[in-house]
C-alpha cells in the first residue's frame, strides 16, 4: 500500500522528544527554504520516494522549489493536518470567523457563511472539510499519495466520543482527492479498536510510537504489540529510534520482528544518518 521507508520532518523544525539541545542543533541546521530542500534532494537521489510532513508554513517556499523540479515528479507527498499551531494563532489574532475566511480556499464568501453555518449547527464536518482543502492547496499539481489526521485532533476526538469525523475524514480524503487517509495517535490500541471494531473500517492507516524501549507507547508496549499482531490495519512505526535513545541497528532489528509493521516514518538530520537508517530498514521490513 505504501513505501516499507518514510521520511518524516521532525528534524525541520528542531523537534526532538528526548533532547533539547538536539532540537537546538536541528533547527539552527534547517534555518533556510534552501537547507531543507537540499535534504529532500538527497533523499530522493538516494531512493526514498515517500516524505510524510506536518503542514508547516516553512514549507511552502520548498514546494515551490519541487515543483520546478521534474526529479520530484515521482516523490509521494503525505500531508498531516492540521498543524495546530498556526490556527491557534490565527484563532487568537482573527477571532473564528476571520480565522476561517483566512484559511478557506476559493469564495470567501461562500467559504466563510459554509463555515459559519457549521458553528451555528455545532456540526464540525464542513469546518473539517474546508480546512483540508485550505491544506491541499498548498500542493495543488504534485503527487499526493495520502492525507493523515495528526494526533492532537485524532485523539481528541476519540475522547470526545466524536467517532464519526474520523469516518467522515476518511470519505471526504477519497472522494475530494482520490486518496487514502490515515490517523497519528498517541494511544493506538484505543484508535485501533474505534477503527476497526467500532467503524469496521478496512485496514485503516494507524501511526502511533513503536520503538525497542516502550517510549511512548500507549496504553502499554504489550498491548499495542498485542494490537499490532492482529494484523487488521496498516501500521506506521514512528519514534522507532526513540529520539535518538536505540542505536538505528538495535532499532530496526525490533521493528523488523513485530508481527503488523508495515513501513517506518523515521527523521535524520545528516546524510549519513538518512543512509544508514533507510539501509537498516530495507533489510528487515
Amino acid at each position: 500500500m505504501m513505501d516499507k521507508v518514510i521520511f518524516g520532518d521532525n528534524q525541520f523544525f528542531g523537534v526532538n522528544h528526548m533532547s533539547e539541545q538536539t532540537s537546538i542543533k536541528q533547527a539552527q541546521r534547517f534555518r533556510t527554504a534552501d537547507d531543507i530542500y537540499r535534504t529532500l534532494e538527497y533523499v530522493n537521489d538516494i531512493g526514498i520516494k515517500s516524505f510524510m510532513f506536518t503542514t508547516h508554513n516553512q514549507l511552502e517556499p520548498v514546494f515551490e522549489k519541487m515543483k520546478k523540479n521534474p526529479k520530484f515528479d515521482d516523490f509521494k507527498l503525505y500531508p498531516s493536518m492540521p498543524y495546530a499551531h498556526k490556527y491557534a494563532a490565527a484563532l487568537v489574532d482573527l477571532g473564528p470567523f476571520e480565522m476561517l475566511s483566512k484559511f478557506t480556499p476559493g469564495n470567501k464568501f461562500l467559504s466563510g457563511l459554509k463555515g459559519v453555518g457549521s458553528l451555528v449547527s455545532a456540526n464540525p464536518i464542513p469546518i473539517m472539510q474546508l480546512l483540508v482543502d485550505s491544506e491541499m492547496k498548498l500542493l495543488k499539481g504534485m503527487n499526493v499519495q495520502g492525507i493523515f489526521l495528526l494526533n492532537i485532533v485524532t485523539d481528541l476526538l476519540i475522547g470526545l466520543g466524536m467517532h464519526d469525523i474520523l469516518n467522515e475524514f476518511v470519505k471526504y480524503a477519497k472522494e475530494k482527492y482520490n486518496v487514502k487517509a490515515g490517523f497519528f495517535t498517541m494511544n493506538h490500541v484505543k484508535l485501533h479498536d474505534v477503527l476497526v471494531n467500532e467503524l469496521k473500517m478496512e485496514e485503516p492507516i494507524i501511526i502511533s510510537n513503536i520503538n525497542k524501549i516502550g517510549f511512548r507507547m500507549n496504553p502499554n508496549k504489550f498491548e499495542v504489540e498485542k494490537a499490532l499482531a492482529q494484523e487488521n490495519s496498516y501500521n506506521i512505526a514512528m519514534s522507532f529510534l526513540a529520539s535518538g535513545a536505540i542505536k538505528p541497528k538495535l532499532a530496526s532489528e525490533y521493528v523488523g520482528s513485530l508481527k503488523g509493521v508495515n513501513s517506518v516514518l523515521f527523521g535524520a538530520s545528516t546524510p549519513n544518518h538518512i543512509l544508514e537508517t533507510k539501509e537498516l530498514l530495507e533489510a528487515v521490513l
